[in-house]
């Protein structure tokens, strides 16, 4: 496969997966939790941004530092709301 065809692969596949978590979380919402869907959908997930780290050469410490920042920005949104 050429590089191209494996960033058009990997992209849809990622986003596909995307799409399937937000409809098992959408369940969940409505009170029809399948806590194994939930469990796979997010694997397939964390599946497809790993293939997306790897495919736009994004180093995973980068990835940590956001992960980091965000987290601390929605803790203090929290905290403001009590």
């Amino acid at each position: 496969m050429k590089a191209s065809e494996n960033e058009e692969l990997f992209t849809t596949i990622a986003m596909e997966e995307c799409a399937e978590l937000i409809q098992a979380i959408s369940k969940a919402k409505r009170g029809k939790l399948d806590a194994d869907n939930m469990a796979e959908e997010i694997a397939d997930v964390l599946i497809g941004i790993e293939w997306l780290k790897e495919l736009y050469d994004i180093d995973a410490l980068e990835v940590q530092k956001w992960i980091a920042y965000k987290q601390n920005r929605i803790a203090k949104k929290l905290e403001n709301r009590g």
